[in-house]
């Protein structure tokens, strides 16, 4: 924030009204702006609450309000004085404001008021008094109530809260009643990175800013649509553009200043992540395909009865001020008022209402009445039949698929044979290091790859053949899985109360915890392919993840399973058998081998077949998330490119108390044996992330890059931060000895200050449970109420699970 002159502190007392988040920004940025400011919340005991901790909510953060600032729950205080007033108050509150303020402020005195508050007058109101926006409402307030110099600007876009809040470049559209506000808003918002343009213009204004927020939020929904990309939601910022127009033109309003002025509002609104009322838009159609937010009995009766009361009690419920499915009916009210035709927003209050599904868009924006239009596409649904088959059914046609995607490439072929050499080599030098750690699968099978490798070398030496067929059905072999159904359910059911009783009945021990996105995943897993992306920790992931997705009755993934994990043929047969198909980390510059493993998964999403991979790739060695693989994820993009099919990628975090390797990552020459896996594993949580549509991104120049950034945030945003997380990050960041009592606060602080999944929210119960945690574990002592490190290597990879793992 830019340090303000002395002579350039305002000279009227200044007042926020409306403490949502956008109210809260502006008190804290305008501080320095004024000797006192107040910021008045509509709710007495929140306001009382909020002035004495000085805590206050921004979006997903909590701040810490300037001195200078005072929170009021009444507004008695604008009695005296002129005033300059800005309002961020929810458009349902809008109405009282204005005839409070007319009541309130004393007619002697100019007063300057700035709103960033979008809506229109009710419908009663506006029969009332026939006006239609707030500034001509005040305007006949003032005028009955005696005042001189009142001025009222409306301030819009684009200027969205989140892009403010991060001090990047914002707009401000200005259109006022007075031309002496715009002298008083250049000095509240003076800084390098705060731009205005003004107009004259301020009912088309005040109606522009309301009718654009609607468009945002069907470009929300439609972003839940798998089907409906960046295309479909241009298409849908032009038709609602066209709408904004005809309803203009209907009310006799020139549109030549709107062309100037809106168009960047609206594309803002309709295309960042920090749009409010996109983001709405998008967590509504979520919920409504998971099943989540099907209304009740008495809803659904309101609904029928009163659909804009039943839009607009979902909003008042809302933590955010979503104007734009609040404004909705006003808006379509006032068209139907004035006869205007605004088809799209009735669509889209269709849709919030529940009478018609969300891809009511499609049809609207295509203008078809066909059945491959009213929902989204069968072919984009998965295929069945083929769930319970196991991966050697499918070894024939992937050998032909490797085949044609090598000779498709023009000297791939070459490229291969021309290894052999090499790979013999590289073989032969592994074959004796199985010979000293006795490795029985290296021993059995190597020898059979390198006579394999030296006779595609022979055969092109002396005949030029470049016959692949005999080592890609050796690859092949190895590589499939040998899925059992039912021996794997058994095992899933013996295996999970087995675990219960070594554990000593532990809570949590059978089966991890589940939570997240549990709903919308069950609904998509019906009906699409399913690609599972967890974080990779532990050896015991594959398993964590086996046993929660069969509690939670979702698909069961095949897996990849490291060879060294598959130690003898005799565990290889049983790991196969669950569902596991095997992978030779060893094998990474073996261009066959490669392209064998990625067709194999590709294969099996194009099947329908539910699939996990690691983007990871291997186990995190540090503790927190370890930057992404791409390439792995291309299986989930051919799988769509071949078949037409959506594939959702489903990320998943896994939270582990202890993890069972975690000395052996620390750099311990103890390795984890069998019990280890039993007891040292304590709580376990499994939370899904939210479900990615490959369709999103799949004309994106790097889809996989993208899809990979949405994955890596949906790992931070649902890890959990356990208690002993917590508590070995903060000593590590203070080191050396910690008294108890500021742990405590440190605790209490980052937990207000600082956005995390915490596991917990009472400093107490954090404190407790951490400690006991890592002294269990041997990795802190305690005496004498001060806390000290023993396992200075064991407390940074737990505390690296806090998140900010670069920093650590």
């Amino acid at each position: 924030m830019e340090e303000l002159k002395s002579s350039e502190i305002i000279s009227a007392n200044v007042a926020v009204l409306g403490g949502g988040p956008m109210g809260v920004f502006l008190s804290s940025y305008l501080a320095s702006k004024a000797e006192k400011l107040f910021l008045w919340y509509d709710d007495r005991k929140k306001a009382d609450k909020i002035q004495k901790e000085r805590i206050a909510t921004l979006l997903e953060d909590s701040i810490t309000l300037p001195q200078n600032v005072r929170v009021a729950g009444e507004l008695d205080f604008l009695k005296k004085g002129s005033w300059t007033l800005i309002i961020a108050v929810p458009s349902r509150l809008m109405e009282g404001v204005l005839e409070e303020l007319t009541r309130l402020l004393d007619p002697e005195f100019p007063h300057y008021i700035f709103t960033f508050t979008k809506g229109l007058l009710s419908a009663s109101t506006r029969k009332k008094t026939n006006c239609i926006t707030y500034s001509e409402y005040i305007s006949k307030l003032a005028s009955s109530g005696g005042f001189g110099d009142l001025q009222y600007t409306a301030v819009n876009g684009p200027n969205l809260l989140g892009e403010m809040k991060r001090n990047h470049h914002s707009f401000y559209c200005l259109a006022s009643s007075g031309t002496k506000s715009v002298d008083v808003f250049e000095t509240l918002f003076n800084g390098s990175k705060h731009h205005k343009k003004t107009y004259d213009d301020l009912v088309g204004m005040e109606i522009f800013g309301v009718m654009k927020n609607p468009i945002a939020i069907a470009c929300g929904i439609a972003s839940g649509i798998p089907e409906c990309g960046s295309n479909f939601e241009g298409e849908l910022i032009s038709l609602g553009y066209s709408e904004i127009l005809s309803l203009l033109e209907g009310l006799e309003i020139s549109t030549k200043q709107v062309q100037e002025y809106g168009l960047a509002d609206l594309i803002a609104s309709c295309t960042s992540r920090f749009s409010r009322n996109k983001a709405y838009g998008h967590r509504f159609v979520r919920k409504l395909i998971s099943g989540e937010d099907q209304p009740n009995l008495i809803e659904r009766i309101e609904l029928f009865f009163n659909p804009a009361e039943f839009i607009q009690k979902e909003v008042s419920q809302s933590e955010s001020h979503v104007e734009g499915a609040f404004s909705l009916a006003s808006i379509i009210a006032l068209a139907e008022e004035k006869r205007i035709q605004i088809p799209l927003y009735n669509t889209l209050f269709q849709i919030l209402t529940r009478r018609v599904s969300p891809t009511e868009l499609i049809r609207f924006v295509s203008k078809s009445i066909s059945d491959e239009v009213r929902h989204i596409s069968k072919t984009a649904t998965k295929r069945s039949g083929l769930g319970m088959a196991s991966g050697k059914k499918f070894k024939e046609a992937l050998r032909k698929n490797v085949l044609r995607h090598i000779n498709g490439q023009p000297g791939m072929t070459d490229r291969v044979v021309k290894q052999s050499s090499l790979i013999s080599k590289s073989l032969e030098k592994r074959f004796q290091e199985a010979k000293e750690s006795e490795d029985i699968t290296d021993l059995l099978q190597i020898p059979k790859e390198i006579s394999l490798w030296n006779e595609i070398e022979k055969d092109f030496r002396e005949r030029g053949s470049k016959d692949l067929s005999k080592i890609l059905d050796f690859y092949v072999t190895e590589i499939a899985d040998d899925y059992k159904p039912f021996l794997r359910d058994t095992l899933i059911h013996l295996i999970a109360p087995t675990r219960f009783v070594f554990s000593g009945f532990k809570p949590g021990a059978g089966l991890p915890k589940i939570g997240g996105c549990v709903k919308e995943v069950k609904a998509l897993a019906s009906r699409y392919d399913i690609l599972y992306t967890p974080t990779h920790r532990s050896h015991l992931d594959s398993i964590e993840v086996a046993f929660g997705l069969k509690w939670l009755g979702l698909p069961v993934p095949r897996y990849a399973a490291d060879k060294k994990v598959m130690a003898t043929p005799g565990l290889a047969s049983v790991l196969k058998s669950l569902g596991a198909y095997m992978v030779d980390r060893k094998r990474n510059r073996n261009i066959l081998y490669l392209e064998c493993l990625t067709q194999y998964s590709t294969m099996m999403l194009e099947a329908g077949i539910p699939t996990l991979v690691y983007p990871e790739g291997t186990r995190s060695r540090t503790g927190g998330i370890i930057p992404i693989k791409t390439g792995i994820l291309s299986t989930s993009v051919d799988a769509y490119k071949h078949t037409g099919s959506e594939v959702i990628v489903v990320p998943i975090a896994l939270s582990y108390e202890n993890v069972p390797e975690d000395e052996e990552f620390c750099g311990s020459d103890k390795k984890p044996g069998f019990k280890d896996f039993f007891y040292k594993r304590t709580e376990v949580y499994m939370d899904l992330c939210e479900p990615i549509p490959v369709s999103r991104y799949i004309h994106e120049e790097d889809p996989t890059g993208s899809i990979g950034f949405e994955i890596t945030q949906g790992w931070k945003k649902y890890r959990r931060v356990l208690p002993n997380h917590l508590v070995a990050r903060l000593m590590l960041e203070i080191g050396g000895e910690v008294p108890l009592p500021e742990l405590r606060s440190l605790i209490q602080e980052t937990i207000l200050t600082k956005k995390e999944n915490y596991l917990l929210k009472d400093p107490d119960e954090i404190l407790n449970r951490g400690i006991r945690v890592l002294k269990q574990r041997k990795i802190i002592n305690s005496e004498n109420e001060i806390l000290k490190i023993l396992n200075p290597n064991l407390i940074r990879y737990y505390a690296n699970m806090c998140g900010d793992e670069e920093s650590v």
